[in-house]
């Protein structure tokens, strides 16, 4: 064999082993950041320049086009309150007080990190659009089917999912310590 043919074994196995190592390290989404908060994570140095460029990779692969944590604070969830893994087959319960955000939003993401598929064409709920009770919370339940009343974000039957937490301007309570921040509950109330 001759060497130049080497050099290009060489060369081309080198980057497949590469290119698969680097898609496999940032294959976990916006999962797995370096704050942990009951079953929601995230990272305070999504969208700015001093963040490493692993996370930046994850963030782009993610297709999140981040703000900085003054400005925006992504959650990402991707179990329940037990630990088991979100089950588009279930009904779940997310809910909590108010957040300390000027505003938020959930979304709901199928493993691939799509939109989750659904004829009703809801993939999110905001705290503009959903109520808060006579007890200063708000209920949102996600579940194949539609609840009788209430907010809803449609799980798809057969296909996990996970949800991302967006709160825009976080007030500096929270900023100062997300960690101990009250977050919405995912509770499973069946399948």
């Amino acid at each position: 064999m001759k060497s130049w043919h080497r050099y290009a074994i060489t060369l081309v196995g080198g980057l497949a082993v590469g290119l698969g190592a680097a898609w496999a390290l940032t294959g976990s989404g916006l999962r797995g950041g370096a704050i942990e908060n009951g079953p929601w994570s995230t990272s305070l140095g999504y969208g700015t320049k001093a963040t490493d460029p692993i996370t930046r990779a994850v963030v782009a692969r993610a297709g999140l086009l981040a703000l900085p944590a003054k400005e925006t604070v992504y959650w990402s969830a991707e179990a329940d309150a037990t630990g088991a893994t979100l089950d588009g087959n279930c009904r779940y319960r997310l809910s909590g007080p108010a957040l300390d955000a000027r505003w938020w939003s959930v979304t709901i993401y199928d493993e691939a990190g799509y939109l989750v598929a659904n004829p009703a064409k809801l993939w999110s709920v905001n705290g503009a659009n959903v109520a808060l009770d006579t007890n200063g919370e708000w209920r949102v339940t996600i579940a194949p089917t539609k609840p009788a009343d209430g907010a809803w974000l449609p799980g798809t039957k057969g296909q996990p999912f996970h949800l991302t937490l967006r709160m825009y301007n976080p007030g500096k309570a929270f900023r100062a310590d997300p960690q101990k921040a009250v977050l919405p509950q995912i509770v499973k109330e069946g399948c």
